[in-house]
């Protein structure tokens, strides 16, 4: 097993930190961070090794994708046989440095790296991507079909494919006409690979599975067609509106790679449709499943028609009838897991009861192997994936908050498992695992969460809410926050109250309306369990959260004062009828579903909106407080932290706060957070004095 190294140098000098403004109540001091003097917090904030990583199709190569120092919006090609006995400084192919500007004819400022692949043996796929914002998942990439495609044999790395394609002379083109994005659906043989193509026709989209050649000159989506669908991918050109033209699966494959499925959309319904001589529809609305893959007339889909979990579940095709396969007690369904060259899964990852399991979906052979791979790493997220093509060998990615992600080469011609490499640069004795917990509401819900404990004595609890509040929730899984304050000796106690993600519909549904009510009761009832099981007091308990967590951590302030001592906000939503209402000139403003998704959320009644909201209910306040908000936010404007900050001083309370000038909502760079994590710490321990 190797081991990545790095060396830190104490330096005395300490860096001038520049992106801060609007100091409340703090000493400036405690803002400089000495490069040096905190070994753990700075390998904590440091970025990953690597977030993606492939093996090659024939297995002799390892491709690494990273947002690290090392290669910076970057794909490293290595030798895997070199890797795996002399290291990555030995065995490196080739070193990709992606820094693209933009593509200014789409109004994308910034193109992001979003995925690589394998297209042959010779030739990586990369996808470039924008990015937008999402009510659910805040930040997100997505689908422009902008690729580029490296050559090993020829170190060429080139533009393959982007959508908007040149004017035609004699022709009045639209932009429509002349916009042709590409999604990947499969590589196909060792030449070519099978996209999607979406064109306009009479201001409808409809989709092309086409093959295209890997040698092809030029960027336009140019190959042979193996499918066009005569029904639209897109009702029309002018709306988003149930755009399934650029999902991965518009076209779902059967085990030969042909084309066995395909979607189109009405303004209203997502709708089925056999590839066949004679089409046929299937008429069952699809917007609440995740598509997974198809095995003769058995659509697979991650969902549950009760809403009872977020399991997987089967579509007869003939009768329209979707049924769960995975057990009522597994909630949570993390990933699926495929054999080489298959278009359905032999299991899934999942937690059942709030522990991590793999459930088996069949007998065969790979499903016998990840269930005996799960003996040996119990607690732990699995994922079997990146198989050769002869299906010798696969890459076994084993994560949680304890390990972050360790990848593994299973070579099942020799019966060996070789480590490869860690995720993350921290050091295992400096990780805390996050501990599954189970609580029992008021009104006899169960909700799940998690508890990291110091390997120290325990000096402080602090409660983390996480943002959302409707469709995100939390893992096991590292987070630099949360190790940090586990360094320093705080508990971390993560909630997924009602409303929160991957427990199933009927639980996400059941925290509408309930922003400032259930939710906190939740939140609670697991604050008072875990008191009790440490042994700790309000007076050393603190709430913390960023987003709805920030505006939840000062709710509890004055909705549940007796349990906490201090509550810290981040980013925070504070005046609730600014979020029901857009007064706060969010991003989430300039959606057309903008009013309907508040009032699923927040209701219409504008006293319980005040009544709920922490800015018209300062004066009720009785923990210390620490506030800080990042000035280019635009999901949550930095208006709710300033009218909090208002609000307090009219009511003659005591607060601490300060602004991240650059930062938006998000924690930043390693530099930011080396800056903001020891001030909460401090001052969760009441220390910044």
């Amino acid at each position: 097993m190797r081991a990545f190294l790095t060396i830190f140098l104490s330096l005395s000098v300490t860096a001038e930190y520049d992106w801060l403004a609007d100091i409340v109540g703090i000493d400036e001091k405690h803002f400089q961070y000495v490069e040096g003097s905190d070994q753990a917090l700075e390998f904590y904030t440091k970025q990953s090794y690597f977030n993606n990583i492939q093996l090659s199709p024939d297995g002799k190569y390892l491709a690494l994708q990273s947002e690290s120092d090392e290669f910076t919006q970057g794909i490293l090609v290595v030798d895997r046989e070199s890797f795996l006995t002399d290291g990555v400084n030995n065995s490196i192919i080739a070193r990709l440095a992606v820094d693209e500007p933009g593509a200014p004819d789409l109004g994308i400022r910034r193109l992001f790296v979003c995925q690589m692949t394998w297209a042959s043996n010779q030739h990586i796929l990369v996808e470039l991507c924008g990015k937008t914002i999402d009510f659910i998942q805040g930040e997100i990439f997505f689908n422009i079909g902008i690729f580029k495609l490296f050559d090993l044999e020829t170190n060429e790395f080139r533009n393959f494919l982007y959508p908007f394609g040149k004017a035609r002379t004699r022709v009045n083109d639209s932009f429509q006409d002349r916009y042709k994005p590409a999604t990947f659906i499969s590589r196909y043989d060792d030449k070519s690979i099978l996209v999607s193509v979406s064109e306009n026709r009479r201001g409808f989209r409809f989709a092309h599975l086409r093959r295209i050649s890997l040698d092809k000159k030029g960027t336009d989506p140019t190959g042979e067609n193996i499918h066009v669908s005569d029904v639209p991918c897109q009702f029309r050109v002018g709306y988003r509106t149930n755009n399934f033209c650029d999902q991965p699966f518009i076209f779902l494959l059967d085990n030969d790679k042909k084309p066995a499925l395909t979607f189109s959309s009405t303004k209203d319904k997502v709708f089925a449709h056999h590839i066949t001589d004679e089409t046929k529809k299937i008429d069952v609305d699809l917007e609440e499943y995740g598509i997974i893959g198809i095995d003769g007339n058995n659509l697979w889909l991650g969902g549950d028609p009760d809403g009872e979990t977020m399991g997987l579940s089967i579509l007869n095709l003939q009768t329209n009838k979707i049924r769960r396969i995975t057990p009522k007690e597994c909630h949570s369904a993390i990933n699926p897991l495929f054999s080489a060259n298959k278009s359905t899964p032999y299991a899934v990852a999942m937690e059942c009861d709030g522990e991590k399991d793999i459930v088996l979906l069949n007998n065969e052979r790979d499903a016998q192997i990840i269930g005996s791979l799960a003996t040996s790493f119990t607690d732990k997220t699995l994922d079997l994936s990146s198989w050769t093509d002869d299906g010798s060998m696969a890459l076994l990615t084993v994560s949680d908050s304890a390990s972050v992600s360790d990848v593994f080469l299973l070579n099942l011609d020799k019966g060996s498992l070789e480590f490869i490499a860690s995720t993350s640069f921290v050091p295992k004795e400096l990780l805390h695992k996050n501990e599954t917990r189970k609580f029992v509401t008021s009104d006899d819900l169960n909700i799940y969460g998690y508890l990291t404990k110091p390997k120290t004595e325990i000096k402080k609890l602090a409660v983390y809410v996480h943002g959302g509040p409707f469709g995100p929730r939390d893992y096991d899984e590292f987070e630099p926050f949360e190790q940090y304050l586990a360094a320093n000796g705080i508990a971390v106690l993560k909630v997924n109250f009602r409303g929160s993600g991957g427990y199933g519909t009927n639980f996400m549904n059941k925290g509408y309306g309930e922003w400032g009510e259930k939710l906190m009761d939740d939140i609670a009832t697991a604050t008072i369990a875990t008191q009790k099981e440490l042994g700790l007091e309000s007076k050393n308990t603190c709430v913390v959260g960023a987003s709805y967590g920030g505006s939840a951590a000062l709710i509890m302030s004055y909705k549940y004062p007796d349990l906490y001592e201090c509550s810290v906000g981040m980013m925070g939503v504070y005046n609730l009828k600014y979020w029901r209402y857009g007064g706060d000139d969010s991003v989430y403003t300039q959606r057309e579903d903008h009013d309907k998704i508040m009032e699923m959320y927040l209701g219409n009644d504008d006293q319980e909106l005040t009544d709920i909201s922490p800015v018209f209910n300062a004066e009720k306040m009785k923990t210390r407080i620490l506030m800080w908000h990042g000035r280019q936010d635009i999901i949550v404007p930095i208006i709710h932290t300033k009218d909090m900050k208002s609000a307090l001083e009219n009511a003659g309370k005591d607060y601490q706060s300060f602004t991240m000038t650059r930062l938006g909502h998000t924690y930043g760079r390693d530099e930011d957070m080396k800056v903001i994590f020891p001030v909460m710490k401090k001052f969760i321990l009441n220390e910044l004095n």
